[in-house]
This record gives structure tokens, C-alpha cells and sequence, in this order.
């Protein structure tokens, strides 16, 4: 059976961004093609003039990209889905790079380097989960009875060094993007977010992503399980008081749940 989806997402400016009187540098998007699941984030590097513009770009071009190819037939196994990851990782980094250098051209007084941006997608169609990611992007599946696994976890662990994330339009990011392939016939939930709530939702073992806050995780699939969803309900969170004085970074999570 064709699975249909439930998704709630947000985001919220980091604290500095607040103070300052800006946006925040995460964008987002969801698309459902035929029962197949499409989640994008990307977390716009803080320290780069047009980060909120590259994490945007990036964003669109992904959508650009993968919703004409997941109307075709998808793939079936794990060796057809790793192939499909490469192939689209290779279309999505060039058109990136082409488009930043041509903004930066536009413009004016930028570089492409000044759009840097991290992007995690994660494409869903059961019993299937395939992702790919450059940067520090966090994903969490859910099978059933509630089990959680760590699905992508950040690079680096919990002690990573500032400016050391893979970032777009850079010409290895190909070389160092991470693709995933799980076969999930149980799944029952799915989350992707951005590292600002990486420290929030992960449990360390020392610098060792060890797994999830299972009852954070349980709080926050309540939000999408139930008949009716209230997108408003997310954003409410993220922004809440609890969750600011926990984080001051940007924080993007997208939750989806098959019917």
C-alpha cells in the first residue's frame, strides 16, 4: 500500500539573530509525490554575509530537483537507491555551485563562498528511508512500539569544532556527503532538524552520539500522531521560552508520520 504522510514543520531564529533584528539562516521544505515523502533542511552558515539566502537557495533547487524524479518509477533496492543518492547529489552540488556563482555575478560585492549552507535530505517511501546530507544535519526514525534510532547523527560528535561542518557550494562537499540507505518495514515516524537542536534531542556518550531523547522524542510524535495536526503547535515550541534558554542557535524540525 501507498503510504500518505502527516507533517508538521518549523523554525525559529536563533537568539543572536533575534537581538539583532534578522531572520534566521534555516529554510525548509516538504513535498509529497504518490505516497513518497521529500524533507529538506539546510542551516545557513552563521558567519557567511548570505548564509539565509544559500540555505534557501538550496532548498528550492532541491525541490527543483527531486520532485519531477520521484514521480518516476523509484527504486526497489538498496544498491538501486544508493546509485539514485549519487545521482542526485551530483545534479544537486552543480546546479548549487552554478547558481551561486551566478548570484554572486548578479550582485556583486559577494562571493559564492558567502551562501555557504549545509542541506540534509531525506526521502521516504516505505519501506525505504534514503538520505543525504552535507553538514551536520541530524535524522531519527521511529519503527514501531516507539523504537528510536539515530539514523544520521552529526558529524564530528558533540565536540566538533566551529567551522570544521562540510559545507555547500564547496567542491568536495560531493566527495564528503554522507548517503544513506535503510530498509525500514516497520517505520512509524520520522524526524529531520537542523544542529541547533542537535544538543537537545541527542544523548551523548561522551563525544559519541550514543541515541535519542526517547522522551523528548515521544513528547514531540504526539504533536503529529493524533487525527488533527496544528502546524502553529511547532512553532510555538521552537520558539518558546524552555526551548531559547537551551539553545541560541536557529532551529528547524520537520516531524512526518505514515497512514
Amino acid at each position: 500500500m501507498t503510504a500518505r504522510w502527516s507533517v508538521l514543520g518549523g523554525s525559529a531564529a536563533g537568539g543572536a539573530h533575534v537581538r539583532a533584528g534578522i531572520s534566521g539562516q534555516d529554510a525548509y521544505a516538504v513535498h509529497e509525490v504518490d505516497g513518497t515523502l521529500l524533507l529538506v533542511t539546510a542551516d545557513g552558515a552563521g558567519s557567511r554575509r548570505c548564509a539565509g539566502t544559500g540555505a534557501s537557495l538550496v532548498v528550492t533547487l532541491a525541490v527543483q530537483l527531486l520532485v519531477p524524479l520521484l514521480g518516476d518509477r523509484p527504486p526497489t533496492s538498496a544498491a538501486a537507491w544508493s546509485g539514485w543518492l549519487d545521482l542526485v547529489g551530483e545534479r544537486l552540488f552543480r546546479r548549487f555551485r552554478r547558481a551561486a556563482r551566478a548570484l554572486a555575478r548578479a550582485v556583486g560585492g559577494i562571493e559564492p563562498d558567502d551562501l555557504a549552507t549545509t542541506v540534509t535530505v531525506v526521502v521516504a517511501r516505505p519501506p525505504w528511508v534514503a538520505v543525504l546530507a552535507v553538514g551536520d544535519g541530524l535524522v531519527v526514525v521511529r519503527a514501531a512500539g516507539g523504537h528510536l534510532d539515530l539514523l544520521l547523527a552529526p558529524p564530528g560528535g558533540a565536540d566538533r569544532q566551529p567551522g570544521a561542518t562540510t559545507l555547500l557550494p564547496n567542491a568536495r562537499a560531493g566527495e564528503q556527503a554522507r548517503r544513506l540507505v535503510a530498509r525500514l518495514p516497520d517505520l512509524t515516524g520520522l524526524a529531520v532538524c537542523t544542529d541547533g537542536l542537535d544538543s537537545l534531542l541527542v544523548e551523548y556518550d561522551g563525544s559519541r552520539p550514543r541515541q535519542p531523547g526517547a522522551a523528548v522524542f515521544a513528547q514531540l510524535f504526539t504533536l503529529v500522531d493524533g487525527a488533527e495536526t496544528d502546524p502553529s503547535t511547532l512553532v510555538r515550541l521552537l520558539n518558546g521560552r524552555r526551548v531559547s534558554s537551551l539553545t541560541d542557535d536557529d532551529r528547524t524540525l520537520l516531524l512526518a508520520v505514515p497512514r
